[in-house]
């Protein structure tokens, strides 16, 4: 079953994936988007930039995937269009998939919204942050048959990493032999 912690911007979904991912022992696969307010333009705004998981790498034209300014992102397919061929490159087996975060910005591409959706029919454990914005691409992430989802708000993100870590464990099987027959 795979995982998607759903919440508002700022509200705290990529600070309760980084928790979680701290005792993470298993290559990461996947993507990292960030908005690099450091690096904003007078004219364009916020760069909004994707990484591979687990790689802030550096700021680059090919990785680039939106300007935001005053709250309205000017998306940019081509870049969306090329990672998607990442993500349907071969995953190892033991491999745990992040996606931080899927949001409205996707929806330009199909093939990135479909190399996404085929990732969660696979059976690699995914650990995703998903907006609660209301878009077609989005309602198919969050109601897939194959996910969970954890709505995080401002009163509950404190409590919520035990019980995604519950969940996590019960998920795990039991190393009692009988337990798995």
């Amino acid at each position: 079953m795979h995982i998607l912690i759903v919440g508002a911007p700022g509200v705290g979904k990529s600070t309760l994936i980084q928790k979680l991912l701290e005792h993470n022992k298993k290559p990461l696969f996947g993507f990292e988007t960030k908005k690099e307010h450091s690096l904003a333009h007078l004219d364009w705004g916020d760069p909004i930039y994707i990484y591979e998981a687990g790689k802030h790498g550096e700021q680059r034209e090919d990785s680039l995937i939106a300007w935001c300014k005053d709250r309205r992102p000017i998306p940019k397919k081509e870049v969306f269009d090329k990672f998607a061929q990442k993500l349907t490159s071969p995953i190892p087996k033991n491999a745990l998939i992040l996606m931080d975060e899927i949001g409205f910005l996707e929806q330009v591409s199909p093939a990135f919204c479909k190399a996404v959706l085929s990732l969660l029919d696979g059976d690699i454990p995914i650990l995703a942050a998903v907006k609660d914005k209301d878009t077609p691409f989005l309602q198919a992430v969050r109601t897939h048959p194959k996910a969970r989802c954890f709505h995080i708000t401002e009163e509950n993100r404190n409590s919520l990493f035990s019980e995604i870590s519950e969940y996590i464990h019960s998920l795990r099987p039991s190393r009692d032999p009988e337990a798995n027959k």
